[in-house]
């Protein structure tokens, strides 16, 4: 009754005597509570799908960047996206803002548009020999793409191309998770105020859309040039500190063979780095008395002959060493078998073995 009845149904039940707690029996006073109770529950009803609506409009902002951050923890590949959608719309961004399609070539703004590029990626116009007033604009934006995608490839190549698509992910997620946390908080002062602009005649709600919706553009477009900044503006340093502007060239140095004389010629050849040939081969021939070791052949035949001389004394030690004590020569026995318990040749009047046979 307090809650739900106008005053003047209380006034009217103190006229009639009813106390507290006494039940209400009258038709009339019961469909009027009731048409009381509907109204407050309708106004209750649409207080909270109003802010159902506001909720909505941050449910959806939410399930896009949730859904870029799952893709990152998946590992989905984000070589193209960066390059594609992410390079190409701020190098459209930079070109409408300083060399615009209505305007002339004459009238771009070199100047800026080159700190633009420096500040962004790092890349100096001058330095790339792109001459902006000889082209039109469609050229000079594939120029400008092409030398980006130069750079981008190059870096890739310094790193490997797993390490970088890992350090693309590490960006982005570092770059979404910052930004989606400043963007939460804006939102939340957005929405505190937004009920003022009633007193302007304008739906708080369409305006906390409109708005919201901005922010949420702005903050996206905040990513993509955080990312790419940091992606192309990242230095790679070396082992030493320094850092590394080229990927490190494998080493193709192919070592020369060794000329190799034929059995027919008596050319020079070098082995070990000491010069031969047909002189110091007869020079051996005329000190052949010398103690001294003659130096090796350098002739294929004779090397071969060498080899195969070689291999036979390796057999030779080896048969002779390797068999040890079994293999000497077997000593065979001549006369008859001694018996054990036979008297010892020896004529001591011993038991065989007793005297010369308890040796074996």
């Amino acid at each position: 009754m307090r809650i739900f009845a106008k005053q003047w149904v209380s006034t009217l039940l103190e006229r009639l005597g009813m106390e507290e707690g006494v039940p209400i029996e009258s038709k009339m006073i019961s469909k009027r509570i009731e048409g009381a109770q509907k109204a407050v529950e309708a106004q209750n009803f649409e207080s909270r799908k109003h802010l159902l609506e506001y909720d909505d409009v941050m449910n959806k902002q939410r399930e896009a960047v949730y859904g870029l951050r799952r893709q990152l923890l998946e590992g989905v590949d984000q070589r193209e996206l960066i390059l594609e959608d992410y390079v190409g719309g701020i190098l459209s961004g930079f070109l409408d803002e300083f060399a615009g399609e209505k305007v002339r070539p004459e009238q771009w703004n070199i100047k800026g548009l080159e700190e633009k590029f420096v500040d962004q990626f790092g890349l100096n116009l001058a330095a790339t020999q792109i001459k902006p007033q000889e082209l039109s604009r469609h050229e000079l934006g594939e120029e400008i793409f092409a030398k980006l995608t130069e750079a981008y490839v190059a870096k890739e190549k310094i790193l490997g191309a797993p390490t970088m698509r890992y350090h693309e992910r590490m960006v982005m997620l570092s770059v979404i998770d910052g930004l989606w946390k400043d963007h939460l908080l804006s939102m939340d002062h957005l929405k505190e105020g937004i009920s003022l602009r009633g007193y302007a005649q304008k739906d708080p709600l369409v305006e906390y859309k409109r708005e919201s919706f901005d922010m949420f553009e702005a903050m996206m477009m905040k990513f993509q040039e955080d990312t790419v900044r940091f992606l192309f503006r990242m230095q790679i340093l070396g082992a030493d500190g320094q850092p590394v502007d080229a990927a490190p060239r494998p080493n193709r140095v192919v070592p020369k063979a060794p000329p190799v004389a034929s059995a027919g010629s008596r050319r020079r050849v070098f082995v070990a780095g000491v010069e031969r040939g047909a002189a110091a081969d007869a020079g051996r021939g005329a000190a052949g008395n010398r103690h001294s070791q003659p130096p090796a052949s350098t002739t294929i035949d004779a090397l071969e002959k060498e080899f195969h001389r070689k291999k036979q004394r390796e057999l030779e030690v080896a048969s002779r060493s390797g068999g040890g004590e079994g293999s000497q020569p077997t000593q065979r026995r001549t006369g008859e078998k001694i018996g054990r318990n036979d008297p010892c040749p020896c004529g001591s009047g011993k038991k065989y073995k007793k005297c010369h046979g308890a040796e074996k």
